[in-house]
């Protein structure tokens, strides 16, 4: 089973708000091809669908976020930069939900790659209260939930594209269908 390679660590401040996260996963496609499918931003809901939208503001990297948590929406705006060795992406939010992070896909030989998130947040008060102030909720849920069905979800949609794009029609519906099971799962989730 492939997600048994995935790998997550989390700490979160006494306050509860400050969480930072680490997580891994093995992909079965080069890092070019996980790097390029990732850093096209406004894919992200395909395979992270807390996320509303992401747009482009500016070609300089300038984004807006747009989730929906428990029924509260969220929004931020983020400078990003496409990073080349190893491949991958940095961001950092310039407003609205304090979060940075970068992701790196490190090759592990010509079709594969393995994918390093590693993410911080400061949680607004009215989402900490939503998880009634139980850190231990807030990052059982980041960890094993959302970011590991999220990179689960990422590694299913590019396997099903690949598919796709090399006529498997059959292998593609079924990654599809399997990516909107868990998507659904995950909406579920959050309510």
């Amino acid at each position: 089973n492939e997600s048994d390679d995935y790998l997550a660590k989390t700490s979160t401040s006494t306050s509860g708000r400050d969480i930072a996260v680490s997580v891994s996963l093995p992909l079965p496609f080069s890092d070019a091809i996980a790097s390029s499918r990732f850093t096209d931003l406004p894919q992200m809901s395909r395979w992270s669908p807390w996320l509303n939208s992401v747009t482009y503001l500016d070609s300089a990297g300038l984004t807006e976020w747009n989730l929906n948590v428990r029924g509260v929406k969220f929004s931020w705006r983020a400078r990003s930069e496409v990073l080349e060795n190893p491949k991958g992406i940095k961001w950092e939010s310039i407003s609205g939900l304090k979060n940075r992070g970068f992701v790196e896909f490190e090759p592990t030989s010509d079709d594969s790659c393995v994918m390093k998130l590693k993410m911080s947040i400061i949680m607004p008060y009215v989402l900490v209260s939503l998880f009634q102030g139980m850190p231990s909720v807030v990052q059982e849920f980041l960890q094993n939930k959302l970011l590991k069905w999220s990179l689960e979800m990422f590694r299913d949609a590019v396997k099903a594209d690949l598919a796709l794009e090399r006529g498997d029609i059959e292998l593609g519906d079924a990654l599809f269908g399997a990516v909107e099971g868990r998507a659904n799962a995950l909406e579920e989730a959050l309510k």
